[in-house]
């Protein structure tokens, strides 16, 4: 035995369960589960394991706590949501905390075709899962064209008196307004569900029969309609050189890279290739293919079904750690585990990972320290600084001010530093500085946010200044900044530098490495803080005359506008339409009528 165990082996039960592994301070550093608990907590201490950052994490265990559970499919359920509420330490875990796009076909009078993610408890059919919503969009722009589905909400649909901009662009056959009967409307909504479904041939069969009646009958317009949409959609299937892969099938790549690791996941569905994208694992830089590919199992096919076929870039250990979790989540799903080595299948695999790999080594942090000991000369700096923070305001014309607080270090863009601070609308840009760094600096001291090496200010000396004041109210006046100044055309390479600890300024030019590397962290600060001046823009333009009624909250607004469609509905509506909206009483739909005739 190399190591003590902190616990008697033998009062664990030999039993399935969930295992989970605490510190001196009873904080969760390892969760896992097991078929037999003694025999997989002993097995730890059995034998030196292979893994660094398993024998890290067995020098902090003082107690093993332990649950006991009915299965052991019960047990990795079990186990899954644990990694996900505690997030422990030293477990693989995948950064995948959106839920998966799908496109629901909705089970309506008139269907419409939308993007949904959730619990899947809207009633209609589902397609999916996509790898991400930009591939929900391009397809739906796609059916628009091809089936002329309505995209609008039911009640902009329920309110509208003539056609929208959708059918001015044959997109849409408008059956709002009586363009389209609800027969003719059906019978696309069911070549759409076809072509979903992979059914395309059937498509093309029926187009073509209608395209030669429309000749018959002398409608040359719907014949060249008809016409053109075949086109377009045989051109979508021209690819015969992925014929030959599965209709329904994921291909899963590990990409192994000194700081990271990834996994690759390309997902083909009804015979198309709806895309790929990655997710990155953390804690995995020593872990196995099995426990990355069961880690990944857990949190794509707990929540959805798998493909008929699975094509794993693994070996044999990797097929047989993920053939054994789908058993448990899916016991009675037939899919097939591959890894194949030549063919159209393997074919897709490499393509897989050579994309992936571009894809990472774009997304890669790379090493900025000569960057940054080119700053340390420019600046004359004591040291070269490791950690850079930035500072900017925003706001429009006084209002919806806010600032944004960023950090950098030599391996690129800290982002789980970065800060969003709301200020008050004065409308004065010094005092926002002040304000924003005066909060800051707070979090700084409280140990919330790292005392940066140097800290970057957007603005002139005027902004510097009430930097300086922020600092000295909180004794961090040792600090250093820099204040950036824009040029007259506010180009690259005329900024003006402000050192806080220097006579006079700097004007390094724009084939300065310094420059450029104050220049992107300065960038990165404006974009940050532009996002949540944006947001509170976005947020203040929805606040309409139902805002400044009593009695009218969020949820009522919302049934409102949903209910007549929009404030011209309301303001149509007479009191008694008013109060046949849940919720708005006879009191209240005066309060509204009145306000709206105001």
């Amino acid at each position: 035995m190399w190591m003590q165990p902190p616990i008697a082996l033998d009062r664990l039960p030999k039993r399935p369960g969930v295992y989970r592994m605490l510190d001196s301070q009873r904080k969760v550093l390892y969760v896992g589960k097991a078929r037999n608990l003694r025999k997989r907590v002993s097995s730890y201490f059995q034998k030196r394991p292979d893994s660094p950052r398993i024998q890290a994490m067995l020098r902090l265990v003082s107690d093993i706590d332990f649950t006991l559970t009915e299965s052991e499919a019960a047990a990795l359920v079990l186990e899954h949501n644990l990694i996900k509420q505690l997030k422990p330490r030293y477990n693989v875990l995948l950064k995948d905390a959106k839920s998966y796009p799908y496109m629901l076909l909705t089970d309506e009078e008139y269907p419409r075709l939308r993007l949904y993610r959730g619990d899947r408890s809207t009633p209609g059919q589902y397609f999916g899962p996509f790898p991400h919503a930009s591939a929900v969009h391009e397809t739906l722009q796609l059916m628009q064209r091809l089936f002329q589905l309505r995209d609008c909400e039911d009640a902009e649909f329920r309110n509208r008196s003539r056609p929208c901009m959708q059918y001015q662009i044959g997109r849409c056959t408008a059956p709002c307004c009586g363009l389209a009967s609800r027969q003719d409307y059906m019978r696309q909504v069911e070549q759409a569900r076809a072509f979903l479904l992979g059914h395309d041939q059937r498509c093309i069969e029926r187009w073509q029969q209608e395209m030669e009646q429309a000749a018959k009958n002398l409608n040359f317009e719907q014949a060249a309609r008809l016409r053109d949409r075949i086109r377009t959609l045989r051109l979508i299937l021209a690819d015969p050189g992925r014929r030959n892969l599965p209709d329904d099938a994921d291909a899963l790549v590990i990409l192994r890279r000194p700081e990271a690791v990834h996994v690759g996941i390309g997902i083909r569905r009804a015979g198309r290739e709806l895309g790929h994208y990655m997710l990155p694992v953390k804690q995995a830089l020593d872990a196995s293919d099995e426990e990355i590919l069961q880690s990944l199992c857990l949190e794509r096919y707990s929540r959805c079904d798998p493909p008929s076929v699975i094509l794993v870039d693994s070996d044999e250990a990797g097929l047989a750690a993920l053939r054994s979790c789908l058993a448990i989540l899916h016991e009675n799903k037939n899919c097939q585990l591959m890894h194949p080595k030549r063919g159209p299948k393997a074919e897709w695999l490499r393509r897989l990972r050579r994309v992936s790999e571009q894809q990472a080594a774009s997304r890669g942090n790379v090493d900025q320290r000569a960057a940054f000991e080119a700053l340390a000369s420019l600046l004359r700096l004591p040291s070269i600084p490791e950690n850079i923070a930035a500072i900017d305001n925003a706001h429009l014309g006084g209002q919806q001010m806010v600032a944004a607080v960023v950090y950098a270090t030599w391996n690129g863009p800290d982002k789980q530093h970065y800060r969003r601070y709301k200020l008050r609308d004065t409308g004065d840009d010094y005092a926002g500085m002040q304000e924003a760094l005066s909060r800051h600096f707070r979090h700084v001291r409280e140990g919330d946010a790292p005392m940066p090496d140097l800290l970057l200010i957007d603005g002139g000396p005027g902004q510097l200044e009430a930097a300086c004041r922020a600092a000295r109210s909180l004794d961090m006046e040792d600090l250093p900044m820099l204040a950036v100044a824009k040029g007259p055309s506010r180009k690259l390479g005329q900024e003006t530098l402000w050192p806080s600890w220097m006579e006079g300024p700097l004007k390094p030019g724009r084939h300065s490495p310094a420059l450029l590397l104050i220049a992107r962290i300065r960038d990165e600060a404006h974009r940050f803080a532009g996002d949540l001046m944006r947001k509170r823009k976005r947020k203040g333009m929805l606040r309409s005359q139902l805002d400044t009624i009593p009695g009218i909250g969020p949820a009522r607004r919302t049934r409102l506008l949903r209910h007549f469609g929009g404030l011209e509905g309301i303001k149509k509506a007479s009191r008694e339409q008013l109060m046949e909206v849940p919720g708005i009483s006879r009191d209240l739909a005066d309060r509204i009528f009145d306000k709206m005739h105001s």
